[in-house]
């Protein structure tokens, strides 16, 4: 059995840049501490029989204590710059799949130890979860740094990807965890963003998760690579739902089958009719181009320039290029 790891670090705070959803710092804590009573029971993807299982590894027992140590390290330094859509925390999840031979409590305190030297920030809660189908835990940090508040700076592609080299090399691999395959992007992003949806629909998480579940569909459109891994979801057979994800002005798209790094798409446009799909529809080459039966049609004998012009439609008003044979 392949166990892969999975890391993710995004930034909490009311910013709606490039269609993100707002949340505070409270609203996190609230639920890593399952303190959202919408998003227990029978229809939400929490199971309240296994809360007891839940571990606070870092930090206070209450989403108001969270918020109150936020508050006092944050009276150390200068605030006064601070916009009222400023960063108020960052997340890091580490996540271990369903089912996994791996020991959630060894594996993730081994998390939180490689996220306090690589991540050098304060760490306002750490809460590892059972109650959910994969074993995860969530770390809150606090973006402050030799007395300043820096933001989201930590959050740029170059330094995510930095942290995940080093938390292969240290962490995950010596665990015996393999890499996350590649992010789904373009056409087949969105069948898996429409796919995750649609799942999260009939689990009844918009319900449950109550004003949470705008925060939550931004993390999906970001990279729904997390949760197809999660829910079980087979990428090969996707199925493109154009009522939640609207396809391209002036196209029709349809699912024709998906692989790993074979993008299978049939695209219409008006009476054009293009495939791109590779593995699946082959060009025409001259070794497969259906072959002419001879003797069908007589292949015309030119022996004149009549014969030349009569072939390609020439019209004897037309001007002539004179054309000289060479001498012989």
């Amino acid at each position: 059995m392949q166990i892969v790891m999975h890391f993710a670090l995004k930034t909490i705070g009311l910013s709606t840049v490039n269609g993100r959803k707002p949340c505070t710092l409270m609203n996190a804590a609230r639920h890593n501490l399952r303190e959202i009573q919408a998003e227990l029971g029978a229809a939400g993807h929490i199971d309240p029989r296994r809360m007891a299982d839940n571990t606070i590894l870092v930090g206070p027992a209450t989403a108001a204590e969270v918020k109150t140590l936020a508050d006092g390290l944050l009276a150390l330094v200068d605030t006064s710059k601070l916009k009222r859509d400023h960063v108020q925390a960052l997340e890091v999840v580490f996540s271990l799949a369903p089912g996994t031979p791996v020991e959630p409590q060894d594996y993730f305190n081994r998390c939180l130890e490689w996220l306090r030297v690589a991540v050098p920030l304060p760490v306002l809660l750490a809460t590892l979860h059972r109650d959910e189908a994969a074993p995860h835990m969530h770390a809150l940090l606090l973006p402050v740094k030799d007395g300043k508040h820096v933001g989201g700076a930590l959050n740029t592609r170059p330094n995510l990807k930095r942290l995940r080299e080093s938390f292969f090399s240290q962490v995950a691999g010596p665990a015996g965890l393999k890499r996350d395959g590649a992010k789904v992007r373009g056409i087949v992003k969105q069948w898996a963003i429409s796919a995750v949806l649609a799942r999260c629909k009939d689990m009844g998480l918009p319900t449950v998760m109550g004003p949470l579940w705008e925060n939550y569909i931004s993390s999906i459109e970001h990279d729904p690579t997390p949760q197809v891994q999660a829910l079980g979801i087979d990428m090969n057979v996707l199925q493109f739902d154009s009522s939640l994800v609207p396809s391209p002005i002036g196209l029709q798209l349809t699912p024709i089958g998906l692989e790993p790094r074979a993008i299978g798409l049939q695209i219409q446009r008006r009476q054009t009719q293009a495939l791109s799909c590779v593995g699946l529809v082959r060009p025409t080459t001259l070794d497969s181009a259906p072959k002419a039966s001879l003797g069908t049609v007589e292949d015309p004998v030119i022996d004149t320039l009549t014969d030349l012009w009569a072939a390609v439609g020439y019209h004897p008003d037309s001007k002539l290029v004179s054309i000289s044979s060479p001498a012989t």
